[in-house]
């Protein structure tokens, strides 16, 4: 968190918050920098947003789901994405990320070839990450294209074919040839398999994911969880997003239950591991801009945001909230349609002009 943006909640408002000073506030969002654009604005970006770091992609390869292994050329290419990172002063935004994602390729779960090239893909990325001086990895682990996003992470929808794959392509096969309780113990398995070679390279690695244990009930991904935790070295971390949830927190009562469904693993947590989640795990709550602006968006915060008369405040009463619960070491803001900055010659409005007072003592 940083002091800037924790002074003017405080001095414009009022407000009295839990402040803790080590949690850090995470840029995420359609609009972020480009590379080039980093080198060259990073001290204005600095300046004029309110962050502590970024979750950023490094070159054009970033599905570690993958079937095939990056080749040669797109790990080149990533190493010089990533020296071209290493060269940018960065001040302020030192709590960075890379983003890798899931999108739309099904996790082959009892293929072993499939998972030496998905763990090849991981490897790379924590590698690249390391390399970078990082803090560590954010998953986005939705399959778009593919509804329900969670679907290939449910046992249901892979074992009776539910789901519908993209560009109209139909349902996904049905599996007659495994249970429940196989797939489960395979999604641990390869949860394990992907943890022992990331942390191998990356001890002290933050694995946070947009949604990790509170991905809509996803049996698969609370087993893949469970193979991580068990996999992971004493320095690193396992952190869950909670994506949609934060995008709808009305209330500081919204953010209690957020926090007290982590400490479970919204029920799928292996009790074992319970322990080591309560010290390594943890919840970083998320905020969607666009819905404190737009009322095509705010459905969102419904219906309490009919009643508002000033959604800069309303933002900061819950950002206090979610401050005093967030245990993952972040809170993360995402927003779509404008950025934290302005624009050459104000061809854009950003945040702070829709919103005065939002990032601005």
């Amino acid at each position: 968190m940083t002091k800037k943006l924790m002074m003017m909640f405080v001095l414009a408002f009022g407000l009295v918050a839990a402040v803790m000073a080590d949690v850090k506030l995470v840029n995420v969002g359609s609009n972020l920098p480009k590379l080039d654009e980093l080198k060259a604005n990073i001290s204005k970006y600095e300046q004029q947003a309110p962050f502590d770091g970024v979750m950023i992609m490094l070159g054009s390869s970033s599905d570690v789901f993958n079937p095939a292994a990056f080749t040669d050329g797109q790990k080149n290419e990533m190493r010089a994405a990533g020296e071209v990172y290493k060269k940018i002063p960065f001040k302020k935004w030192t709590y960075n990320f890379l983003g890798v994602l899931a999108d739309q390729n099904r996790p082959l779960w009892f293929n072993d070839d499939y998972w030496k090239n998905v763990t090849a893909n991981w490897t790379t990325a924590a590698q690249l990450a390391k390399s970078c001086g990082m803090v560590g990895i954010c998953l986005d682990p939705e399959g778009y294209g593919v509804y329900p996003v969670e679907s290939f992470w449910r046992s249901e929808s892979c074992i009776e074919g539910k789901g519908n794959l993209l560009n109209g392509g139909g349902p996904q096969p049905a599996d007659p040839l495994h249970s429940q309780a196989q797939y489960i113990a395979e999604a641990r398995k390869r949860g394990k398999q992907i943890g022992d070679a990331i942390f191998a390279v990356f001890p002290e690695m933050v694995l946070w994911s947009f949604y990790f244990w509170s991905f809509n009930g996803a049996d698969l991904m609370g087993a893949f969880c469970n193979g991580l935790l068990e996999a992971m070295p004493p320095k690193a971390r396992l952190i869950d997003g909670d994506e949609w949830s934060g995008y709808t927190a009305q209330n500081a009562a919204a953010y209690e239950r957020m926090k007290e469904r982590n400490e479970t693993g919204c029920g799928l947590l292996d009790e074992a591991l319970k322990a080591k989640h309560m010290q390594q795990g943890g919840f970083a709550p998320a905020f969607y801009m666009d819905a404190y602006a737009f009322a095509a968006n705010n459905d969102c915060l419904k219906p309490t945001i009919d009643s508002v008369e000033n959604r800069v405040e309303y933002f900061a009463q819950n950002f206090e909230a979610a401050l005093s619960k967030a245990t993952g070491g972040h809170i993360w803001i995402y927003g779509e349609q404008l950025t934290w900055w302005p624009a050459e010659g104000g061809s854009v409005v950003d945040w702070e002009t829709l919103l005065p007072g939002i990032h601005k003592v």
